[in-house]
């Protein structure tokens, strides 16, 4: 599957450039003097590995965000390029399995409803609202019926703390639990840059999905709040790129979920998975019902 076109790809920051698959996963690829780093490998849907070498010829670590497969789906295509596969230590044993045919498939007609209603949006938007941006827009999906997503080994484990040296920049390992346990965001102070996956996005935050946490997403996100964030790099949707204010609003957010001080409503996920709907300013969080819950 060639997945042209699949991609867009934009310099989002000195040395920093954005491999977005638009409307699914972000990707970013972060080049130092020695070293270039890819941060997550999305879908497996387009060929990734084409985007970096046409970006860098530098040897490649490649980091995953945290396990799930829309953050991993590369990486297979990358084995005997990237000089390493690392995650974080609590994610170590979460790589060995393939996604399901049936995940797959699901994903497969979502991403089909996606584009749909991406064009039913814009057409609206076209008559005068002007609300979209036709600068990235969501794409056609090809063909999918051979898509997979192998399963690929870490070969290094990556703790809270640890630096990665890219030669002439550094960037911090922060383990940011809450989405999954395994989840990391990595940290360039010298520049104020936040890689942040699926800890902050412009959507929905799924905090009630197998493995998430609501408390240590709270928690995460409040000490992201508290770093000189310039720039959020953030894992999807279309708009990519945020400020320290937005951190704060989505730390501020956790937290009142967390206090039991929003009205959430029961609705479904994409995946249609029940789920409660925690609205806040531009985007949503969605937690796991309790019991007996038929709000």
């Amino acid at each position: 599957m060639s997945g042209r076109h699949w991609f867009s790809v934009q310099e989002t920051g000195p040395g920093t450039f954005l491999l977005a698959e638009p409307g699914h996963v972000n990707s970013y690829l972060v080049v130092g003097d020695d070293l270039a780093l890819l941060y997550d490998t999305g879908m497996g849907i387009g060929d990734i590995g084409r985007e970096v070498r046409a970006l860098t010829s530098l040897p490649l670590l490649v980091v995953n965000s945290h396990h799930h497969y829309d953050h991993r789906g590369g990486n297979a295509s990358l084995v005997g390029e990237a000089k390493d596969f690392a995650v974080h230590e609590a994610g170590g044993d979460l790589y060995g399995e393939p996604a399901p045919r049936e995940w797959l498939e699901t994903y497969a007609h979502i991403a089909q409803d996606m584009r749909q209603r991406y064009i039913e949006l814009s057409a609206l938007s076209a008559e005068g609202f002007f609300l979209t941006d036709s600068r990235i827009e969501v794409r056609p999906v090809p063909e999918l019926a051979q898509w997979r997503i192998d399963a690929v080994r870490p070969t290094r484990l990556l703790r809270e703390g640890e630096q990665l040296d890219l030669g002439g920049r550094r960037l911090h390992v922060l383990h940011t639990p809450g989405h999954s346990p395994d989840g990391i965001c990595l940290w360039e102070p010298e520049n104020g840059q936040l890689l942040a996956g699926d800890t902050l996005i412009s959507g929905t935050f799924f905090a009630h999905v197998p493995g998430a946490d609501v408390p240590a997403f709270a928690a995460s996100t409040r000490r992201l709040a508290e770093l000189p964030v310039r720039t959020a790099l953030l894992g999807h949707n279309l708009r990519h790129r945020e400020d320290h204010c937005f951190v704060g609003r989505v730390a501020e957010a956790f937290d009142q979920v967390v206090r039991g001080r929003t009205r959430p409503v029961r609705r479904q996920d994409m995946f249609g998975a029940p789920a409660m709907w925690h609205a806040f300013d531009g985007f949503a969080v969605l937690t796991a019902p309790e019991s007996g819950d038929t709000r």
